[in-house]
């Protein structure tokens, strides 16, 4: 029985292996999350290794391996985004978090289409707006999202009040739970943000309207939330505080 197959992939990272090889993670529509090497892939006439690059969406022949699958070939499914810098950040970040939220071999095809939408929509719309939605649809998707309806302290269901969120927590806190450590302070309009873009409709976005201020405490609440989950700094994300992104 062959251990082969072939399957749509969207290249999540890639690095140098050994003297002459590539290593690649990729998120595929029928398997989940695989990594593979591609032996002789830095050879300049190897047409798999020059293919594979972050962002490329392909069609991969592995062989599963005991230890790590082989790439046996590849082809172009799509011309790779011509990203500008900022645009290339972002993309960044929805692949690492893609990476790092995702088990190998799980197949969730759900995230491989948001995850495309999300990089074709990158070059259409706001990237920093679009990546902040995909990581709320992303966590939704693999089950992490946090409690934003009721109070994770004592349960009680939130209104349209003022409430506080807290990152370690994993969701929302009440005015009489509170106690400032940690916690950011949410204002309706901040959850309203959070729930319009978690519901984004990425085939067809509507105009919308952001107010800054609103914008940056979901950030920062939400990447501060991403840290508390993954236990450890994300590459992408510390690029984007150190270029002021």
């Amino acid at each position: 029985m062959s251990n082969d197959f072939r399957d749509d992939a969207i290249v999540l990272h890639v690095k140098n292996w050994q003297t002459a090889d590539k290593y690649a993670v990729c998120f595929t529509r029928e398997h989940g999350k695989i990594r593979f090497i591609a032996y002789g892939g830095r050879y300049p006439k190897n047409v798999a290794g020059r293919l594979l690059q972050p962002f490329a969406q392909l069609s991969v022949e592995v062989t599963a391996g005991q230890r790590l699958d082989k790439l046996k070939s590849c082809e172009l499914l799509e011309l790779p985004q011509a990203f500008d810098f900022k645009q290339m950040a972002y993309a960044a970040v929805a692949t690492e978090l893609t990476a790092v939220f995702t088990e190998d071999y799980a197949p969730q095809e759900e995230v491989y289409i948001l995850l495309k939408e999300t990089l074709y929509l990158l070059k259409e719309r706001n990237p920093r707006i679009v990546v902040l939605s995909f990581a709320l649809k992303l966590l939704d998707l693999v089950g992490l999202f946090p409690q934003v309806d009721a109070c994770v302290v004592c349960g009680k269901e939130l209104g349209e009040e003022d409430i506080w969120f807290s990152p370690l927590q994993s969701g929302a806190i009440c005015n009489d739970c509170h106690n400032e450590a940690g916690e950011e302070k949410f204002s309706s309009g901040t959850r309203k943000l959070l729930a319009h873009l978690k519901n984004l409709n990425f085939q067809n976005p509507a105009p919308f309207s952001v107010k800054g201020g609103e914008l940056m405490k979901l950030e920062t609440a939400l990447y501060k939330f991403i840290l508390f989950q993954t236990d450890k700094p994300l590459n992408s994300i510390n690029f984007l505080a150190q270029m002021g992104m």
